[in-house]
């Protein structure tokens, strides 16, 4: 049973692969500016093997972390588990094994205690219209010739975070899905589903609490499936912390609205980050390479390249700038590309590694500053396998460029 629940997984994923390919770049996005490229080159790459994780995770993707105090906070998606058999749709862990020289371990079920056991639960809650939803459209209720949402339920796809320091939290970003439903109905493709819109996940690191956000001032409700959900911030299409985010100061930059070519960029104060009219869009810069910013999204240049699954954005102090990490879609490559500022110019990508190929599929790579050495030229990268449900680890260490 274990072993049949992840190969329908890495099904799965290969859909999701197909469904998210209109919005992923098959190939780095090319440069828009001269802007170097690093001041540090790849020395040497090490494959460390599959992070330890819970002994009830059988397999679970994505895998973003920060830095929250002495430990490490990861957030994942689609999470298989075994003794027993189960299937989340988010999960998260902490841990304070900060030294990934020796690979990493992550054990607690929760993204609070590092010492918490026993099986992971659902890490973005429901909300109750969706609980209610679910049931009444469960499959042994309904009739599935009269039911356009019969067997559907939803999925919350945690991705990119940033930690608010000044307000004790972690922001979260998160996808919502409706999946479940039969071919021709709104929720059709099974397991993967249709896109419903993005919404942020505060975790609260004094009270322990995890609380979906709900949005204020937008430019008009975002319909679901149990009716007009308001911890949606951005539409399908839009998905401004969708991509990555990356907090500087006071001030929260979201990634988002991608194409095949690469994401456009936003900004919001983050103590208003639950006001949609707060946000400003970057439309490009002005004759004297000033950013200029719009309360309009309609006129959004894409600066970065985009990853399959996300990308992490963050400053590195070695190189001097701000680091974008991503694997594009379908590549075993990963990439990195550097800028002056979060809307850039970004420089040309340069590749950092290529992911072992097995069997299944590899994807969602990111960086993990928080493992950097102390020297600044030993840095830390994962990405997952559908062969075997792992995160793999990978070291990169750099030169200095002559």
């Amino acid at each position: 049973m274990r072993h049949s629940r992840i190969s329908l997984f890495a099904a799965a994923l290969l859909a999701a692969s197909a469904l998210c390919a209109p919005a992923l770049a098959a190939q780095p996005a090319p440069a828009r500016s001269a802007h170097r490229a690093s001041n540090l080159v790849v020395e040497s790459t090490t494959e460390l093997g599959p992070i330890t994780q819970n002994p009830h995770n059988a397999a679970r993707d994505d895998g973003q972390s920060v830095r929250y105090g002495n430990q490490s906070v990861w957030f994942f998606d689609d999470t298989i588990l075994k003794d027993p058999d189960g299937f989340l749709t988010s999960t998260a862990a902490t841990t304070s094994d900060l030294d990934a020289s020796d690979n990493i371990t992550m054990t607690a079920a929760n993204p609070f205690d590092e010492h918490s056991t026993g099986v992971p639960p659902e890490f973005v809650p429901f909300s109750a219209a969706e609980l209610a939803f679910q049931q009444q459209h469960a499959s042994a209720d309904c009739t599935d010739s009269t039911d356009e949402y019969c067997g559907t339920v939803f999925a919350h796809w945690p991705g990119p975070a940033v930690v608010d320091q000044a307000r004790h939290r972690i922001l979260v970003s998160y996808g919502k899905l409706c999946r479940g439903g039969r071919v021709g109905t709104p929720c059709e493709s099974g397991f993967v589903g249709q896109a419903q819109g993005t919404g942020l996940v505060s975790v609260d690191m004094n009270t322990k609490t995890i609380t979906r956000l709900t949005a204020t001032n937008r430019p008009a409700d975002i319909p679901s499936p149990e009716g007009t959900d308001n911890t949606l911030f951005f539409p399908v299409g839009q998905d401004w912390t969708g991509q990555a985010m990356v907090l500087v100061g006071g001030t929260l930059y979201g990634y988002g609205k991608c194409t095949l070519d690469g994401c456009a960029v936003a900004k919001v104060p983050v103590a208003n980050v639950t006001d949609i009219s707060q946000w400003r869009y970057y439309t490009g810069a002005d004759s004297n390479g000033q950013p200029q910013w719009s309360t309009d999204p309609a006129n959004t240049p894409l600066v970065k390249a985009n990853g399959a699954a996300g990308s992490t954005v963050y400053w590195d102090k070695a190189f001097g700038a701000y680091v974008n990490t991503f694997m594009p879609f379908q590549s075993q490559d990963v990439f990195f590309q550097t800028a002056p500022n979060p809307w850039g110019p970004w420089s040309t990508p340069t590749k950092l590694f290529t992911a072992a190929k097995t069997n299944g599929i590899e994807y969602a790579a990111f960086a993990h500053p928080e493992y950097t050495s102390a020297d600044g030229l030993t840095k830390y990268y994962t990405y997952y396998t559908s062969s075997t449900g792992a995160q793999m680890l990978v070291k990169v260490r750099f030169a200095k460029a002559s």
